[in-house]
Protein backbone atom coordinates (compact mmCIF):
# COMPACT_ATOMS: atom_id res chain seq x y z
CA UNK A 1 0.00 0.00 0.00
CA UNK A 2 2.80 2.38 0.93
CA UNK A 3 4.58 1.51 -2.31
CA UNK A 4 1.41 2.28 -4.28
CA UNK A 5 1.03 5.60 -2.44
CA UNK A 6 4.61 6.55 -3.25
CA UNK A 7 4.03 5.70 -6.92
CA UNK A 8 0.81 7.71 -6.96
CA UNK A 9 2.54 10.72 -5.38
CA UNK A 10 5.38 10.45 -7.89
CA UNK A 11 2.89 10.27 -10.76
CA UNK A 12 1.00 13.31 -9.51
CA UNK A 13 4.26 15.22 -9.14
CA UNK A 14 5.32 14.29 -12.65
CA UNK A 15 1.98 15.35 -14.11
CA UNK A 16 2.21 18.60 -12.17
CA UNK A 17 5.71 19.27 -13.48
CA UNK A 18 4.58 18.68 -17.05
CA UNK A 19 1.61 21.00 -16.57
CA UNK A 20 3.83 23.71 -15.13
CA UNK A 21 6.28 23.32 -17.99
CA UNK A 22 3.52 23.58 -20.57
CA UNK A 23 2.06 26.62 -18.83
CA UNK A 24 5.47 28.26 -18.75
CA UNK A 25 6.05 27.48 -22.41
CA UNK A 26 2.68 28.98 -23.33
CA UNK A 27 3.50 32.02 -21.25
CA UNK A 28 6.87 32.71 -22.82
CA UNK A 29 6.07 31.61 -26.39
CA UNK A 30 5.61 34.61 -28.66
CA UNK A 31 1.99 35.38 -29.44
CA UNK A 32 1.08 35.27 -33.12
CA UNK A 33 -1.12 37.96 -34.60
CA UNK A 34 -2.91 38.03 -37.94
CA UNK A 35 -2.33 41.41 -39.58
CA UNK A 36 -4.19 42.80 -42.59
CA UNK A 37 -2.09 45.02 -44.85
CA UNK A 38 -2.83 46.87 -48.07
CA UNK A 39 -2.40 44.97 -51.32
CA UNK A 40 -1.55 47.09 -54.34
CA UNK A 41 0.32 46.62 -57.56
CA UNK A 42 -1.22 43.31 -58.57
CA UNK A 43 -2.29 44.58 -61.98
CA UNK A 44 0.08 43.69 -64.84
CA UNK A 45 0.74 47.29 -65.91
CA UNK A 46 1.93 48.50 -62.50
CA UNK A 47 5.64 49.31 -62.46
CA UNK A 48 8.10 47.90 -59.98
CA UNK A 49 9.22 50.09 -57.11
CA UNK A 50 8.54 51.12 -53.55
CA UNK A 51 4.80 51.33 -53.07
CA UNK A 52 2.25 52.32 -50.49
CA UNK A 53 1.74 48.64 -49.73
CA UNK A 54 5.45 48.23 -48.97
CA UNK A 55 5.27 51.20 -46.59
CA UNK A 56 2.34 49.65 -44.74
CA UNK A 57 4.12 46.28 -44.58
CA UNK A 58 7.25 47.90 -43.14
CA UNK A 59 5.23 49.73 -40.49
CA UNK A 60 3.34 46.54 -39.59
CA UNK A 61 6.54 44.52 -39.22
CA UNK A 62 8.17 47.15 -37.02
CA UNK A 63 5.08 47.44 -34.82
CA UNK A 64 5.07 43.66 -34.39
CA UNK A 65 8.79 43.69 -33.54
CA UNK A 66 8.15 46.30 -30.85
CA UNK A 67 5.28 44.23 -29.48
CA UNK A 68 7.58 41.16 -29.37
CA UNK A 69 5.03 39.04 -31.23
CA UNK A 70 5.05 36.97 -34.38
CA UNK A 71 2.82 38.40 -37.06
CA UNK A 72 1.44 36.90 -40.23
CA UNK A 73 0.86 39.68 -42.76
CA UNK A 74 -2.02 39.13 -45.15
CA UNK A 75 -2.16 41.59 -48.08
CA UNK A 76 -5.77 42.48 -48.92
CA UNK A 77 -7.61 44.89 -51.20
CA UNK A 78 -8.55 48.00 -49.25
CA UNK A 79 -12.26 47.09 -49.22
CA UNK A 80 -11.53 43.91 -47.22
CA UNK A 81 -9.33 45.40 -44.49
CA UNK A 82 -11.95 47.09 -42.28
CA UNK A 83 -14.45 44.17 -42.42
CA UNK A 84 -11.60 41.74 -41.68
CA UNK A 85 -10.52 43.65 -38.57
CA UNK A 86 -14.10 44.34 -37.48
CA UNK A 87 -14.91 40.61 -37.54
CA UNK A 88 -11.82 39.75 -35.47
CA UNK A 89 -10.28 37.76 -38.30
CA UNK A 90 -7.33 40.16 -38.06
CA UNK A 91 -6.07 41.74 -34.83
CA UNK A 92 -4.36 44.64 -36.60
CA UNK A 93 -5.00 46.44 -39.88
CA UNK A 94 -2.34 48.62 -41.51
CA UNK A 95 -3.80 49.84 -44.77
CA UNK A 96 -3.89 53.62 -45.10
CA UNK A 97 -7.25 53.76 -43.30
CA UNK A 98 -8.73 57.23 -42.89
CA UNK A 99 -10.55 57.99 -39.63
CA UNK A 100 -14.27 58.64 -40.09
CA UNK A 101 -17.15 58.58 -37.56
CA UNK A 102 -18.76 55.61 -39.29
CA UNK A 103 -15.55 53.60 -39.20
CA UNK A 104 -15.01 54.54 -35.54
CA UNK A 105 -18.27 52.74 -34.78
CA UNK A 106 -16.81 49.57 -36.26
CA UNK A 107 -13.12 49.49 -35.26
CA UNK A 108 -10.61 51.11 -32.91
CA UNK A 109 -8.07 53.58 -34.23
CA UNK A 110 -4.47 54.01 -33.12
CA UNK A 111 -2.87 57.40 -32.71
CA UNK A 112 -2.62 59.19 -36.10
CA UNK A 113 0.12 58.08 -38.47
CA UNK A 114 -0.14 61.08 -40.84
CA UNK A 115 -2.68 63.48 -42.28
CA UNK A 116 -4.35 62.90 -45.62
CA UNK A 117 -6.47 64.75 -48.16
CA UNK A 118 -7.91 63.81 -51.55
CA UNK A 119 -7.45 65.18 -55.02
CA UNK A 120 -8.59 64.60 -58.56
CA UNK A 121 -6.11 63.10 -60.98
CA UNK A 122 -6.94 63.53 -64.64
CA UNK A 123 -5.72 61.85 -67.79
CA UNK A 124 -3.76 64.05 -70.19
CA UNK A 125 -6.77 64.13 -72.52
CA UNK A 126 -9.13 65.16 -69.71
CA UNK A 127 -6.77 67.92 -68.58
CA UNK A 128 -6.66 69.29 -72.11
CA UNK A 129 -10.44 69.21 -72.30
CA UNK A 130 -11.43 70.45 -68.83
CA UNK A 131 -8.29 72.31 -67.72
CA UNK A 132 -6.00 71.73 -64.78
CA UNK A 133 -8.09 73.87 -62.43
CA UNK A 134 -11.37 71.99 -62.86
CA UNK A 135 -13.18 71.25 -59.60
CA UNK A 136 -14.99 68.05 -58.73
CA UNK A 137 -18.17 69.96 -57.91
CA UNK A 138 -18.18 71.44 -61.44
CA UNK A 139 -17.73 68.22 -63.42
CA UNK A 140 -20.68 66.75 -65.28
CA UNK A 141 -20.98 63.62 -67.38
CA UNK A 142 -17.42 62.37 -66.84
CA UNK A 143 -16.09 58.96 -65.86
CA UNK A 144 -14.17 58.71 -62.57
CA UNK A 145 -12.14 55.70 -61.40
CA UNK A 146 -12.08 55.12 -57.65
CA UNK A 147 -10.88 52.41 -55.28
CA UNK A 148 -13.66 50.17 -54.00
CA UNK A 149 -14.54 50.68 -50.31
CA UNK A 150 -12.65 53.97 -50.01
CA UNK A 151 -13.94 57.21 -48.55
CA UNK A 152 -13.46 58.71 -52.01
CA UNK A 153 -15.87 56.15 -53.47
CA UNK A 154 -18.41 56.87 -50.77
CA UNK A 155 -18.44 60.58 -51.60
CA UNK A 156 -18.65 59.96 -55.33
CA UNK A 157 -21.63 57.66 -54.84
CA UNK A 158 -23.36 60.50 -52.99
CA UNK A 159 -22.94 62.97 -55.86
CA UNK A 160 -22.87 60.68 -58.91
CA UNK A 161 -26.53 60.93 -59.83
CA UNK A 162 -26.83 64.71 -59.43
CA UNK A 163 -23.66 65.31 -61.47
CA UNK A 164 -24.24 62.51 -63.97
CA UNK A 165 -20.94 60.86 -63.09
CA UNK A 166 -20.02 57.39 -64.27
CA UNK A 167 -17.92 55.49 -61.74
CA UNK A 168 -15.36 52.80 -62.48
CA UNK A 169 -14.70 50.73 -59.36
CA UNK A 170 -11.13 49.48 -59.03
CA UNK A 171 -9.18 47.42 -56.50
CA UNK A 172 -6.56 50.10 -55.77
CA UNK A 173 -5.12 53.48 -56.66
CA UNK A 174 -2.75 51.76 -59.06
CA UNK A 175 -5.69 50.14 -60.84
CA UNK A 176 -7.39 53.55 -61.06
CA UNK A 177 -4.28 55.00 -62.68
CA UNK A 178 -4.29 52.16 -65.19
CA UNK A 179 -7.91 52.99 -66.02
CA UNK A 180 -6.79 56.54 -66.81
CA UNK A 181 -3.92 55.38 -69.01
CA UNK A 182 -6.16 52.96 -70.86
CA UNK A 183 -8.83 55.57 -71.51
CA UNK A 184 -11.48 53.85 -69.38
CA UNK A 185 -11.79 56.89 -67.10
CA UNK A 186 -11.31 60.64 -67.40
CA UNK A 187 -10.39 61.22 -63.76
CA UNK A 188 -9.64 59.40 -60.54
CA UNK A 189 -10.26 60.60 -56.99
CA UNK A 190 -7.66 59.33 -54.53
CA UNK A 191 -5.62 60.27 -51.45
CA UNK A 192 -3.10 62.97 -52.31
CA UNK A 193 -0.11 61.11 -50.91
CA UNK A 194 -0.93 57.98 -52.88
CA UNK A 195 -1.37 60.08 -56.01
CA UNK A 196 2.05 61.73 -55.57
CA UNK A 197 3.70 58.33 -55.73
CA UNK A 198 1.65 57.13 -58.69
CA UNK A 199 2.17 60.31 -60.70
CA UNK A 200 5.92 60.02 -60.28
CA UNK A 201 5.89 57.23 -62.85
CA UNK A 202 3.00 58.48 -64.99
CA UNK A 203 5.22 59.62 -67.92
CA UNK A 204 3.01 62.67 -68.40
CA UNK A 205 -0.08 60.55 -68.98
CA UNK A 206 -1.88 62.03 -65.97
CA UNK A 207 -1.67 64.96 -63.54
CA UNK A 208 -3.34 66.68 -60.62
CA UNK A 209 -6.53 68.60 -61.29
CA UNK A 210 -7.98 71.24 -59.00
CA UNK A 211 -7.31 71.79 -55.29
CA UNK A 212 -6.89 69.32 -52.45
CA UNK A 213 -10.21 68.21 -50.93
CA UNK A 214 -10.82 67.72 -47.22
CA UNK A 215 -14.59 68.16 -46.79
CA UNK A 216 -17.14 65.33 -46.92
CA UNK A 217 -14.72 62.93 -45.28
CA UNK A 218 -12.10 63.32 -48.03
CA UNK A 219 -9.41 64.49 -45.61
CA UNK A 220 -8.30 63.64 -42.10
CA UNK A 221 -5.88 61.36 -40.30
CA UNK A 222 -4.65 57.87 -41.24
CA UNK A 223 -4.40 55.18 -38.55
CA UNK A 224 -3.71 51.57 -37.67
CA UNK A 225 -7.03 49.86 -36.90
CA UNK A 226 -7.95 47.15 -34.39
CA UNK A 227 -11.10 45.28 -33.31
CA UNK A 228 -13.42 47.25 -31.02
CA UNK A 229 -12.76 44.83 -28.15
CA UNK A 230 -8.96 45.17 -28.32
CA UNK A 231 -8.37 48.36 -26.30
CA UNK A 232 -5.37 46.81 -24.52
CA UNK A 233 -3.72 45.97 -27.83
CA UNK A 234 -4.40 49.50 -29.04
CA UNK A 235 -2.48 50.86 -26.04
CA UNK A 236 0.42 48.57 -26.91
CA UNK A 237 0.37 49.66 -30.57
CA UNK A 238 0.30 53.33 -29.54
CA UNK A 239 3.24 52.73 -27.21
CA UNK A 240 5.13 51.05 -30.07
CA UNK A 241 4.42 54.01 -32.36
CA UNK A 242 5.59 56.43 -29.63
CA UNK A 243 8.85 54.49 -29.33
CA UNK A 244 9.29 54.40 -33.11
CA UNK A 245 8.92 58.17 -33.29
CA UNK A 246 11.17 58.77 -30.30
CA UNK A 247 14.13 56.86 -31.76
CA UNK A 248 13.61 58.03 -35.36
CA UNK A 249 12.53 54.66 -36.79
CA UNK A 250 9.14 55.96 -37.90
CA UNK A 251 10.65 58.80 -39.92
CA UNK A 252 13.30 56.51 -41.43
CA UNK A 253 10.60 54.16 -42.70
CA UNK A 254 8.68 57.05 -44.23
CA UNK A 255 11.77 58.47 -45.91
CA UNK A 256 12.63 55.09 -47.39
CA UNK A 257 9.27 54.40 -48.97
CA UNK A 258 7.47 57.74 -49.27
CA UNK A 259 9.84 60.70 -48.77
CA UNK A 260 7.01 63.25 -49.04
CA UNK A 261 5.32 61.70 -45.99
CA UNK A 262 8.33 62.52 -43.83
CA UNK A 263 8.02 66.28 -44.31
Amino acid sequence: MKRFSRQLIALIAAVGSIALALAHEAQVAPQELQVATLRTGDEPDVREGKTLSELNDALAREICRRLAVRCTLRPLPFAEIIPGVESGRFRIGVGNVLHTPDRADRVLFSQPLWRSSSRLVGSAAAIRKFGGEARLSELRGVTIAVARGSQQQRHLLEIAEAQQLRLVETSSGEASMIALRQGRADFSLMPVRSAYFLLRDSRGEAGFVGPALVDHGLGGTVHVILPKSDSSLRREVDAALDAMRADGTFQRILRRYMPFLAD
